[in-house]
């Protein structure tokens, strides 16, 4: 079973924060490992034309953001930057590169062009 998470928070979608449950905006299950890639894929292609800063970690968790788009922050008193965030999780845990396969991994990879890619991190 693949399942595809998309988030909106304050903390970018790795993090797992207590309560980053709460920040689930849409959850998309699938049976089949082709259909979770495609529609994957063409979420990030989506979330690509419409955000002008991406990063990726672990090959396959993504956030998107404009530094346009923050919000208050009522017990720290301050703005944050809001995050967009895309998960892919198999079997109910986050599918990353170390558990991949290599085929797997050059799918993730060729997701962000390199052009778009800022400060990745493993």
């Amino acid at each position: 079973m693949w399942n595809i998470i998309q988030t909106k928070s304050d903390a970018e979608p790795w993090w797992f924060l207590e309560g980053w449950e709460e920040d689930i905006l849409q959850q998309w299950t699938f049976s089949k490992k082709e259909e979770a890639f495609s529609f994957y894929q063409k979420k990030i292609s989506e979330m690509l034309e419409k955000y002008p800063n991406v990063r990726e970690k672990r090959g396959s968790q993504i956030a998107f953001w404009d530094e346009k788009e923050l919000l208050f922050c009522d017990s720290c008193d301050d703005d944050l930057q809001l995050y967009h965030g895309f998960l892919i999780f198999h079997h109910d845990e986050p599918y990353v590169k170390n558990s991949m396969a290599l085929n797997d991994k050059q799918f993730f990879e060729q997701l962000i062009p390199i052009s778009k890619r800022r400060a990745e991190a493993d």
